[in-house]
């Protein structure tokens, strides 16, 4: 039911979206600070954000409330990737301490543990098959690991092989293996791009591992990051020469159609990535000093908007699945939001509605306050609720592909006990009467009669735990005696001092109204 509802109020909150708002964010809206954060991703429908910290935990914010949705506890280093499922219902993490796990986001268990030789340094899971994930290692060749069965593959490319798939013909004594820098999967995962040090990009069969084409970037500087567009049509390669190229193609040709870069100042770019429609490419400034996000308008290849946020370098960047709304890293570890400069437009949701500048003086319908009859009500409600509504079944949300998967849309709310806090059935006597221990202390008014009874000598019950019931025959015996002992004869003799502050008591007990 929670899935139903929240795909159902994403749905309409699409629907509201002003198509003439700007499609590009322009401040920082919210911040969120848990931990040292690292390197953050969305899942596909942009409801849930991962966060990789510096002391291992993955946490899981609800994007909607801006709330901590769950934590994970797995690595012991910090974390340098995060990674989701198709269907978001598991999560990828990698670290420096030589490991990857797979989490099941419901649960939080750890489903799978795959261990390298080296610190790893950005893994992805497959778009299709959760099972299977590129993990790149350093000082290694990226690898495709299988969870179920535990079967590990290397990605090597030899420089015989390069010569020949480029058309140059290899020497005898070519034998040297290039060591990938870059890998990911493209749209379906049918094929594998890595790239090297020396500027290619292999292009490999998923299934088989066969090479079938390689690519040379311009410059042949070393590969530092591949990443697709959410359509598939087009992938972004973030180079050492401080350039941002964007290949578009199909199958296995792709060429450089844009790129993009600083001519000014000439800067290295920490992280790149494509807007959630591709119409934009984004770069995060890698200076130590300054966290700048470029956005460029990919059709035309021009700089359209410079974000400056605080002076704290950015280490990962990310454009949420739908909305126009950027998320950035600082070094600091706080996870910055920025938005669109929304101005309200209620016209938008009231047609009829008008904003005025200045005061204007009404002028009412001649019906508008007519008093209506009670039948024409009913009948007019009647009219408006012939149709029925359907509040069970789901539209088909356009901004994806396929909504017949069966994709985890939020994190049920889990509700546990706080240990330091008491139960109410332990605070609970175990015993009935000892919920009248705070009748121990009674009114002043038993008091004095206890004192009375005392000098009389009589012997009345214990306050403590009696029941309400007994407390009143028990008042009632004494205030008896009490007028017993008013009545009976005293010698000649002068009282003693303590008979004259029982006499005086026993006045004041009988001006006093029983409480």
């Amino acid at each position: 039911h929670e899935e139903l509802i929240v795909s159902s109020t994403l749905n309409m909150n699409l629907e509201l979206l002003d198509p003439f708002r700007n499609s590009f964010p322009e401040v920082i809206e919210e911040t969120l600070e848990e931990g040292i954060a690292t390197v953050c991703k969305f899942n596909r429908r942009g409801t849930l954000l991962a966060t990789g910290l510096l002391d291992g935990r993955v946490v899981i914010w609800d994007f909607d409330t801006r709330s901590i949705a769950i934590t994970f506890k797995g690595h012991v280093h910090p974390v340098t990737a995060v990674s989701w499922s198709r269907n978001g219902r598991k999560l990828l993490s990698s670290s420096t301490d030589w490991t990857v796990i797979i989490f099941d986001v419901l649960s939080g268990n750890i489903e799978h543990t795959a261990k390298f030789e080296s610190a790893v340094l950005d893994a992805q899971m497959h778009p299709r098959n959760s099972e299977l994930f590129l993990a790149v290692s350093f000082g290694d060749s990226p690898a495709l690991l299988n969870a179920s069965t535990g079967e590990k593959k290397q990605l090597i490319v030899s420089e015989d092989a390069e010569m020949k798939k480029t058309g140059v013909t290899p020497s005898a004594k070519s034998k040297t293996n290039y060591t990938g820098t870059a890998a990911a999967f493209n749209k379906d995962g049918s094929r594998i791009f890595m790239g090297n040090s020396k500027g290619m990009i292999t292009i490999f069969d998923t299934e088989t591992l066969e090479i079938l084409n390689t690519i040379r970037v311009p410059g042949s500087a070393q590969v530092r990051a591949i990443l697709f567009s959410r359509r598939g049509k087009e992938f972004l390669v973030n180079s050492a020469d401080r350039i941002i190229r964007v290949f578009q193609g199909e199958g296995v040709k792709w060429s450089v159609s844009r790129e993009f870069q600083d001519p000014v100042n000439r800067m290295l770019w920490k992280k790149s990535t494509f807007s959630s429609d591709s119409d934009y490419v984004i770069g995060g400034s890698a200076q130590k000093s300054s966290h700048s996000i470029y956005i460029w308008n990919r059709d035309e290849g021009h700089l359209i908007k410079t974000l400056e946020g605080p002076k704290e370098a950015i280490t990962d960047l990310e454009w949420h699945p739908i909305r126009p709304v950027i998320v950035s890293v600082s070094v600091p570890g706080v996870v910055y939001i920025w938005a669109s400069n929304y101005t309200e437009n209620w016209s938008a949701f009231a047609p009829n509605f008008k904003e005025l500048e200045e005061n204007v003086e009404y002028v009412e319908r001649e019906d508008e306050f007519d008093i209506i009859e009670e039948e024409e009500i009913v009948k007019k409600r009647k009219v408006d609720q012939s149709e029925e509504v359907d509040v069970t079944s789901i539209k088909k949300i356009a901004s994806f592909s396929s909504d017949d998967e069966d994709d985890l849309i939020c994190i049920p709310v889990k509700i546990e006990p706080d240990p330091q806090v008491k139960k109410p059935e332990d605070q609970w006597p175990s015993e009935p009467n000892s919920q009248l221990e705070s009748l121990a202390s009674a009114p002043p008014s038993l008091e004095v009669n206890s004192q009375v009874s005392e000098e009389s000598g009589s012997q009345l019950p214990s306050m403590e735990g009696a029941l309400p019931s007994q407390v009143e025959e028990t008042q009632s015996q004494a205030e008896s005696q009490l007028s017993q002992s008013q009545e009976v004869d005293i010698t000649p003799s002068e009282p003693t001092t303590k008979q004259n502050e029982a006499s005086e008591t026993v006045v004041v007990e009988e001006s006093t109204p029983n409480p």
